[in-house]
């Protein structure tokens, strides 16, 4: 390399532009400069605009990557609803069904009366919600109330759906099966839980026979309500506690004198007073003692 040619090579490298190579180029290096946009990658030129435009391409390509997965997910996700929706549906509606005739075994047939959903039948009448406040279990939902009918057709009772928060592990819900008489008494046929969480080997007992039992024909005079005794139930609206389990106890004596109240309610009846304090004001008494 000449003097001239080595002088023109420093400048160039002072001034921080690269050289392109004389054997790509053809060209002199101590004459001819890469234009200002390319950068020299060791084997070609490419310019700026150039790689701005491929990188807005990749990103472009992966978007459209995304929303076709997407796409494709959600209509997977649809056909896969619209296979399953009924037969779901189906299965639900049998459970519901299978828990109805277990707490009204004299029923052959069901017909949905009230409701908290607005799908099925009419509104929960006013008066239910004001008479379970009146009696003290206010936070108690009835959420449902079947007409039971016999094999005539003829209506043999209800069934109340119904729900209590105060569970040692929350929700308490069950079905209850009442049969009404023309003289106010009503029979308790029997109860059915479907939400219940409370501990194992404790207020999970509340689904032993042993428990359960002790709603099924039960007959109570009118205005009586369900209470739980410690000592050994002797009384027709007493049932025996879970031992150490006021809380689950309370929280089921609550629901199912939930139904008997709404019971009086939909029967024109009378409204069924608290036999002795409500389950919950009773529990709350025992845990403070």
């Amino acid at each position: 390399m000449s003097q001239t040619e080595n002088k023109a090579w420093n400048e160039q490298e002072n001034k921080g532009i690269p050289f392109p190579s004389p054997a790509k180029s053809g060209t002199d290096p101590a004459i001819t400069n890469p234009p200002s946009d390319e950068i020299y990658t060791g084997q070609d030129y490419r310019s700026v605009s150039t790689k701005e435009a491929e990188k807005k391409d990749s990103i472009g390509k992966d978007i459209s990557i995304l929303v076709m997965i997407t796409l494709v997910s959600g209509l997977l996700l649809g056909i896969a609803y619209g296979i399953t929706k009924d037969p779901i549906a189906k299965a639900q509606e049998d459970a519901r069904v299978a828990a109805q005739r277990m707490v009204m075994r004299s029923a052959k047939s069901f017909e949905t009366k009230y409701s908290s959903s607005q799908d099925e039948g009419e509104a929960i009448p006013a008066a239910i919600p004001q008479a379970l406040e009146d009696a003290g279990i206010a936070a108690t939902k009835v959420t449902r109330i079947d007409t039971a009918y016999d094999e005539n057709h003829s209506p043999a009772g209800y069934v109340f759906t119904v729900v209590d928060p105060d569970g040692y592990g929350g929700d308490v819900e069950l079905m209850c099966g009442i049969a009404t008489d023309g003289d106010g008494s009503m029979t308790i046929e029997g109860i059915s839980f479907l939400s219940l969480s409370e501990t194992a080997g404790m207020g999970m007992r509340a689904k032993d026979e042993a428990f359960m039992n002790q709603f099924s024909d039960r007959k109570l005079e009118k205005g009586e309500q369900i209470v739980y005794v410690k000592d050994g139930a002797a009384q027709p609206y007493e049932i025996d506690a879970i031992s150490g389990c006021t809380i689950t106890t309370s929280a089921v004596t609550d629901d199912v004198n939930a139904a008997l109240i709404a019971a009086g309610q939909i029967t024109r009846s009378g409204q069924a007073q608290p036999q002795t304090e409500s389950g919950t004001e009773q529990a709350m008494q025992e845990e403070s003692e």
